[in-house]
């Protein structure tokens, strides 16, 4: 028989599904144990990088395409890739080895059933950051069918073993590669799939305690113990199955781990409300919210002066509610552990801090901004920002000693700016410089032909930092009055709130100019063809579409609770529809749900 693609790829989690179930209805003692030897993982189950609460997982990623912004950037690629990437592939191959061998005969309908059942996934991130590992707990409604056809053959099948048990609950294993197999367990009307042996069991084949626990838990018929992950999220259990789609994503997993510093924040949220995600209706929208600690959010997350002292047209900008105590432990370790740092560096920063991308620089050139709390603790920091930058900043140029082959690190300059601000600057040799070497005074000592003019600026309550000299100059014209503000085409009202923007009209042509720098065309064609097929007609799509900003609701709570935010753009976005993430935001009575 013939199974076309289509049905392999809906198929995938069906047969998962379906020989679990199976082997737990029809196990007998000739049933063989299973062999594998797990990788132990180390993941925290009460606490996910990412969660996904859905009516029908199936149409999750459809429903995304929703967004105009993303429908046209991401687009049907975005889709495929849910049905190409290795796991669902291996999957599929079992499948098809599995209905060739047996001659099975599953209707489209049925499969898109499995999938179509409220669910809950859960994501881990693995060591190279992205979210690898994958809990999917869940009901299994309309499988009788599938169970009936795999009763007969899943103890025989060569891919299906039993892994142990779960509070009773028999525990099985479906290998999809040599060292890769899916867990399955089923109790009742649910079922969980784990999408590494080793994320459950240890070395020895046995499940871990505390993960064990947990999963019973989302095996139980207790609703409230299946919650538990919605705890680490500040989530109430839902009431009833889940309506639409809502997306939880950590910030310590989007800030690849930083999150230290700016505990203040914590999540980001994603609903779809409204609407029949099933029938496809077009009256959905989504809603976004933020959770924030407001104790550990400095100044409130008042926004104000920082776009007051930005240079005006960014690409791109966000601020971040900085830990200004972490952040002076940090630089303790940078600094031969100098004990007085972390205190003076935490008493004398206060408030929000902010970073911004210029088109007129580089990726790896932004410009970041934060405030001194008064000008007496700025006159205490200097000697400290001095010796900071003179102690971190810099590389060892190979003739910088005084001779060839004497590696030492070029002086610092240190010069005034208008207004008493005072400057300090180096140069840094790389290939990716915004600056070419060639003209420069001291251009044979440095081992590259370009250089980065990495520059620290101290004017007034203003800290200033880049490794592009000249967006440090800017932002000074902007203190002296000669350079507009960010600020300046901002609303005043919503000064304080905006969190973050961007103009795609300016950071798309910057994306593709870093790429096409990255990848030259003798060194790497392949990898340049293939952006300037797939990667560059995305961000012509996407320069098309209005500045977007971010904006607060005007109040913040004082412990800690999800906050709705509200995305603007500026001007009309193509086929009149929002051009941001979300097109909508929660009400505060939404956001605490």
């Amino acid at each position: 028989m013939t199974i076309s693609r289509k049905k392999i790829a809906l198929g995938a989690v069906a047969l998962a599904v379906a020989a679990g179930v199976a082997m737990q209805l029809v196990w007998h003692p000739f049933g063989r144990a299973w062999k594998g030897q797990p990788r132990q993982l180390e993941l925290d189950f009460s606490r996910p990088d990412a969660l996904a609460d859905s009516e029908s997982l199936s149409s999750l990623p459809r429903d995304m395409l929703r967004v105009p912004l993303l429908r046209d950037v991401l687009t049907e690629d975005f889709v495929n890739y849910y049905e190409d990437n290795e796991g669902r592939l291996s999957a599929a191959g079992a499948l098809r080895r599995i209905a060739f061998e047996h001659e099975l005969d599953w209707s489209d309908a049925l499969l898109k059933r499995v999938f179509d059942e409220p669910g809950r996934l859960m994501a881990w991130r693995g060591a190279d950051g992205t979210l690898r590992y994958w809990a999917l707990s869940m009901e299994r409604n309309g499988l009788a069918k599938v169970l009936q056809t795999l009763g007969t053959i899943a103890p025989a099948d060569t891919q299906l073993s039993r892994a142990g048990e779960i509070d009773g609950t028999p525990l099985y294993a479906l290998r999809i590669g040599p060292a890769r197999s899916l867990l399955l367990a089923g109790k009742g009307d649910r079922l969980v799939i784990l999408s590494e042996a080793g994320m459950l069991l240890d070395a020895e084949s046995k499940p871990i305690a505390a993960r064990a626990k947990a999963v019973a838990a989302w095996l139980s018929d207790d609703a409230g113990a299946r919650e538990a992950p919605l705890q680490s999220f500040a989530l109430d259990a839902a009431k009833g199955p889940p309506k639409g789609h809502r997306v939880v994503v950590g910030a310590n997993y989007l800030s690849f781990g930083y999150q230290a510093f700016f505990p203040g924040i914590e999540a980001l949220r994603f609903d779809l409300a409204g609407g029949d995600p099933k029938a496809g209706t077009d009256d959905a929208v989504w809603r976004s919210a933020v959770l924030v600690d407001g104790a550990r959010l400095p100044g409130q997350w008042n926004t104000a002066e920082l776009w007051k002292a930005l240079p005006a047209d960014p690409a791109a900008c966000a601020t971040l509610p900085v830990d200004w105590q972490a952040a002076g432990k940090m630089l303790q370790k940078v600094s031969d552990g100098k004990e007085e740092l972390a205190t003076q560096v935490g008493q004398a920063f206060d408030g929000p801090a902010a970073v911004c991308w210029y088109s007129k620089s580089a990726l790896v050139a932004p410009l970041f901004v934060a405030r001194i709390k008064s000008a007496d603790a700025a006159a205490t920091l200097r000697p400290v920002l001095a010796s900071l930058f003179g102690q971190v900043i810099g590389a060892y140029e190979p003739n910088a000693g005084g001779e060839k082959g004497a590696y030492a690190r070029l002086p610092v300059q240190n010069r005034e700016g208008a207004g008493g601000a005072v400057l300090w600057s180096r140069a840094v040799s790389s290939p990716y410089g915004t600056r070419e070497a060639k003209g420069a005074p001291f251009a044979a000592q440095l081992s590259a032909g370009a250089y980065f003019p990495v520059t620290l600026a101290l004017a007034g309550n203003t800290v200033l930092f880049s490794p592009d000299g000249a967006l440090v100059d800017d932002a000074l014209a902007v203190q002296g009055k000669r350079f507009p503000a960010v600020a300046d085409t901002m609303q005043r009202g919503q000064q304080a709130r905006t969190v973050l923007s961007f103009t795609p009209s300016a950071l798309a042509p910057l994306v593709r100019r870093e790429a096409t720098k990255a990848l030259p065309a003798d060194q790497e064609a392949l990898f340049l063809n293939a952006a300037r097929a797939h990667l560059f007609p995305k961000l012509k799509a996407l320069g098309a579409y209005p500045a977007v900003s971010l904006v607060l609701a005007d109040s913040l709570p004082s412990g800690r609770g999800w906050v709705p935010v509200n995305w603007q753009q500026a001007g009309v976005p193509p086929r009149g529809v929002l051009a941001g993430v979300p097109s909508g935001t929660l009400s505060a009575q939404e956001a605490a749900q």
